[in-house]
């Protein structure tokens, strides 16, 4: 399990684990309650539901359905992908409780710059077994957030099932992986060292060319392909 502040585990004794993502080896043991649903789309539909059955008078503040119904609409690409019965439930309760989606849609607009290098990065793709593009690109900033950007823009090209974009980072090459469904992109990642959702996961391969990264990942994906009969 990665926490944006692993300090903060060691400042609190209660600690609950909710998420969607399948349980890896390195996972939080110590939580008074661990809440994991590989199959719901996001880890903000399972707070929603909590949420729901919790008391009938929550009240929630317009900045808190907000960052719920964005959370959901990241994790299904905007309701597109891996959306159940459950899905549309939460978010018509997140609606009922007020959300602003015109707000939420703001929160998901990028810059001119962004918009452009995003644009780089699709333009280098190339398309594997007829229905994966990968794709690479080197960045300066801290800002890795456009390489998962520029995976799920590739999803939108015809006929394609799965995305990798490789970023090589200060010595370590980033891969963001993304899929439509069809194709289990956590396995493949596991398979590198990653890991994540069966169609959003990535992995970190330190001290490591694009070249060969890709080369890797090639394999990976044979891999699974034909353990998958795809």
């Amino acid at each position: 399990t990665i926490v944006a502040q692993p300090s903060l585990l060691e400042l609190n004794k209660r600690i609950v684990v909710i998420d969607h993502h399948r349980t890896s080896v390195d996972n939080i043991s110590s939580a008074v309650m661990s809440y994991v649903e590989p199959y719901a789309s996001s880890a903000s539909e399972m707070v929603t539901e909590l949420i729901q059955y919790m008391t009938e008078r929550t009240h929630l503040r317009p900045l808190e359905t907000d960052a719920l119904f964005a959370g959901i609409a990241l994790d299904t690409k905007n309701f597109m992908v891996k959306t159940g019965v459950r899905t549309f439930d939460a978010a018509a309760y997140l609606r009922r409780k007020g959300v602003d989606t015109t707000v939420v849609r703001q929160l998901f607009k990028t810059d001119i710059k962004t918009f452009a290098q995003r644009a780089k990065i699709i333009e280098t793709s190339e398309v594997y077994k007829k229905f994966i593009a990968v794709a690479h690109c080197e960045i300066d900033s801290n800002d890795l957030q456009i390489v998962a950007n520029a995976a799920d823009e590739l999803l939108n090209i015809t006929d394609i099932e799965a995305s990798f974009v490789l970023c090589l980072h200060k010595g370590t090459v980033h891969i963001s992986a993304r899929s439509l469904g069809g194709i289990n992109v956590q396995l493949i990642m596991e398979a590198l060292g990653g890991g994540g959702h069966m169609t959003v996961a990535g992995a970190q391969l330190p001290d490591i060319t694009i070249e060969e990264t890709k080369k890797r990942l090639y394999e990976a994906i044979d891999q699974y392909l034909e353990s998958n009969q795809k």
